[in-house]
């Protein structure tokens, strides 16, 4: 409601995508998929338009390129393999652009060795064992820094023992 009476507000516009975003997950949370793709739809719409308004503004870019991978996630449960791997790439693209941005900023790293994992998987199920290891390797390399950088972050840590069972083909 406050968006619509006032929609120039970029506050409100954010609130309503952090809104769709939170229903989203927690439809999807309960199963309701095709929900849950509906909600990630609009925040990834607004978070675009954000972006698109505001192209120096990083937590815009970082909010698209996190409604990118929901719709990924989302997409991938659904069995649609070709829009989950179109998502997946988009992440990856502008996920890749923030770090190249800022190296040091520790959730930019850990969503890069995400989206280099959701991209790894897509391989593995497309059966391309080789790009799929390529992936993984670069998902492995960032996370042994993260580990090593702050182990106190149980995350990292099974991020990295998934992604190494993974290259040891297990």
């Amino acid at each position: 409601e406050l968006y619509e009476a006032f929609p120039t507000n970029v506050a409100f516009k954010n609130g309503l995508a952090i809104s769709y975003s939170k229903l989203g997950e927690t439809h999807s949370s309960l199963g309701h998929l095709a929900e849950a793709l509906r909600f990630f739809e609009e925040y990834a719409r607004l978070e675009k338009e954000l972006y698109e308004a505001f192209p120096t503004n990083v937590a815009f870019k970082n909010g698209l390129a996190i409604s990118y991978f929901k719709l990924g996630s989302t997409h991938d449960k659904l069995g649609n393999a070709e829009a989950a791997l179109s998502f997946f790439e988009k992440d990856l693209e502008v996920t890749k652009d923030l770090y190249e941005a800022f190296p040091n900023n520790v959730e930019f790293k850990n969503n890069l060795a995400l989206s280099y994992m959701s991209m790894g998987q897509r391989y593995e199920n497309a059966a391309n064992p080789t790009e799929a290891r390529k992936f993984f390797e670069q998902a492995e390399a960032l996370w042994s820094q993260l580990v090593q950088a702050a182990p106190q972050f149980v995350e990292f840590k099974e991020n990295l023992a998934w992604v190494q069972k993974k290259l040891a083909g297990q």
